[in-house]
């Protein structure tokens, strides 16, 4: 009796062993570097960014978590890649909302699946407004670009992927921002833009 006992813990110590000894996968670091994104040139003399978003502690909304948030990273992409030139106007950017929320959902393509069909739905919401004023402060064209990106991951991922995903999800947001931008800047500010 006891010797079959041994067999059945040895085989659950070694079945464990073999589990736990699974392949690593590593994933990448997402770069954000601002010269593969839009520079846009617009002709004011003074630029001026306001980051009005506010962070929301709240269960849902997950950006200030990250190490470096969304409106930090529209922030320095504005000042790097918005340039200004001339004599006359004033340039106002004003960053109105950058939150990414996690919400718990139900995929219904797993509900037969022995697998919880449960997962994390990401959203980034981005909303930048910019404004063109004379120097006598009447305004010549303004603009609001908005932006919305979504991903999943299941409910059991590890902080690295999650990081990993919040930034994935940031980085293609920045790439609509800027190229969303250019669009309707050109579009808008037309007489304005280079």
């Amino acid at each position: 009796m006891f010797h079959n006992l041994y067999k059945f813990i040895f085989l659950l110590i070694i079945s464990g062993f073999v589990i736990s000894c699974q392949k690593n996968d590593f994933l990448d670091d997402i770069v954000f570097d601002n010269n593969l994104l839009n520079k846009i040139n617009i002709n004011a003399e003074l630029k001026e960014v306001n980051n009005f978003h506010e962070y929301k502690i709240s269960e849902k909304f997950i950006d200030q978590t990250m190490l470096i948030s969304p409106s930090q990273r529209i922030d320095t992409w504005l000042e790097d890649n918005i340039f200004t030139f001339g004599s006359t106007n004033k340039l106002i950017i004003n960053i109105e909302e950058a939150s990414i929320t996690q919400n718990e959902i139900v995929n219904k393509e797993k509900t037969k699946s022995l697998v919880s069909n449960k997962e994390y739905l990401y959203i980034i919401n981005i909303i930048v407004n910019f404004i063109l004023y004379d120097d006598s402060g009447s305004s010549l064209a303004t603009t609001n670009v908005e932006v919305n990106r979504s991903t999943t991951s299941s409910l059991f991922i590890s902080i690295n992927e999650r990081n990993h995903i919040l930034d994935s999800l940031t980085l293609d947001a920045l790439r609509d921002v800027s190229n969303k931008s250019i669009e309707l800047l050109k579009i808008h500010m037309s007489e304005y833009v280079l």
